[in-house]
């Protein structure tokens, strides 16, 4: 071999030896950004003990960031380039994430992955994960489906029913009413370290429920519908008709369910944790699937999750990581700690969910319940969202406004309406 030949194959193997370098420089370690809330503190270490028992040499860099500061120090972090390879978010970041260049799309990695099946997770979940169906932005933590919390020894006192899964709103409430009469206390609680009154997943179905929509096929929003008022109409009545909801100055010292101040709550799985550590158990509570309006039975959906970052050094390996969270040992591990239901069609029957130990004896409603769950309605443009921005602020204004009788729910959606027409550009 001449010596230019041997010059070329030692020049090749130095590029070999390089990139190998470079490589192993790599995965040294993973950064994973999250927050420090101890509602997920449990989650996060599941990833990190099995993301590090499966890459031992890899060491996780644990990064905590302020949940009121996430999506700034996101947004300044991607702009610069040192986003952490694995983040944290929620299904109402996932839109404004994956279109900010925040998020990095899974689906290509987990199509490839013969150890994971996408199939596995229930669909309806999954989209809070994509944009507008397409792309995989976030893997979901928990089968977080807004399912009906009740105060049984408060039902019983006043000599109300107990909620069932044929329920209608009419059943609850006429329940809510004797409740009511006999206690004073109200039904339907929405404060109190809860999402408040106007929160998507608590109104958005009465819309629907009613045959309505809050957008057309057009873009544009169709608040003033008369299917669409007349769900607004039956969620405001709430207030104004039956007197059954915790009206908006109430102060019940805590969240009014919790206080057992109200007697219902409509919520995610993973507030089970926080009942079941009251001590004593200051009452006897259980769960049942929502009840059903004249068009069947809807109930809103979100959860929070993880996701690979556009800036990730390595994707695969960051998606080694994030990937642990739809197994079935990690969804029974959130399981085990109240904090949420499994995602997995194939733990719908699991003893580990079905015989988990009561409160709550009806632990299995969450999943059954799970096949009501809808997705926050999507708007396009820049408008805002059901979460934020303007589109939130001008149906709270009008929910707002009709709850206190300082508008007629018409009046006020239709100028809600007309707004977001106006800043969609109709």
């Amino acid at each position: 071999m001449s010596s230019r030949k041997w010059f070329l194959v030692f020049v090749v193997l130095l590029a070999f030896v390089a990139v190998g370098s470079v490589a192993a420089q790599e995965v040294t370690q993973i950064r994973f950004g999250t927050i420090n809330d101890p509602a997920v503190e449990r989650v996060n270490q599941l990833l990190v003990e099995n993301f590090q028992a499966q890459h031992p040499g890899v060491e996780v860099i644990v990064e905590y960031i302020p949940g009121a500061d996430l999506v700034s120090t996101y947004t300044t972090q991607a702009a610069a380039g040192t986003l952490p390879d694995v983040i944290w978010l929620a299904d109402l970041f996932v839109v404004p994430f994956a279109q900010g260049d925040i998020v990095f799309d899974m689906q290509p990695l987990a199509e490839g992955d013969a150890n994971f099946d996408l199939s596995d997770i229930y669909d309806n979940l999954l989209g809070l994960s994509r944009v507008e169906g397409e792309g995989l932005y976030m893997i979901p933590s928990s089968y977080d489906v807004v399912t009906m919390y009740y105060n049984a020894t408060l039902f019983e006192e006043a000599g109300a029913p107990l909620p069932t899964a044929d329920w209608t709103w009419d059943d609850y409430i006429a329940a809510c009413q004797t409740i009511k009469e006999a206690t004073g206390k109200y039904c339907f609680a929405n404060g109190g370290g809860l999402p408040t009154f106007e929160w998507w997943a608590w109104v958005v179905p009465f819309v629907q429920g009613y045959g309505g929509s809050l957008v057309g096929e057009d873009g544009m929003a169709t608040l003033n519908t008369p299917e669409t008022l007349a769900g607004f109409q039956a969620y405001v009545d709430l207030w104004t008709t039956h007197d059954i909801a915790q009206p908006l100055d109430f102060d019940a010292g805590g969240n009014c369910f919790i206080v057992g101040e109200c007697a219902t709550m409509f919520f995610i799985p993973g507030i089970m944790s926080a009942l079941r550590a009251l001590d004593p158990q200051p009452f006897e509570w259980d769960i049942q699937v929502i009840p059903s309006h004249p068009e069947g039975k809807f109930t809103g959906m979100g959860t929070y999750g993880y996701a690979v970052s556009a800036n990730a050094q390595d994707p695969a390996l960051a998606w080694d990581f994030v990937k642990h969270l739809a197994s079935a040992d990690a969804q029974l591990a959130i399981a085990a700690n109240y904090a949420g239901t499994p995602l997995l069609q194939s733990l719908r029957e699991d003893p580990g969910i079905v015989d988990l130990a009561a409160p709550p004896e009806n632990i299995t409603a969450f999943i059954e319940n799970g096949e009501n769950g809808i997705l926050p309605t999507f708007f396009p443009g820049e408008c805002g969202s059901l979460y934020a921005g303007q589109i939130n602020q001008e149906v709270k204004d009008a929910l707002e406004t009709a709850i206190l009788g300082m508008m007629s729910v018409e009046e006020a959606f239709t100028i809600a309406n007309d707004n977001i027409n106006a800043c969609l550009g109709g």
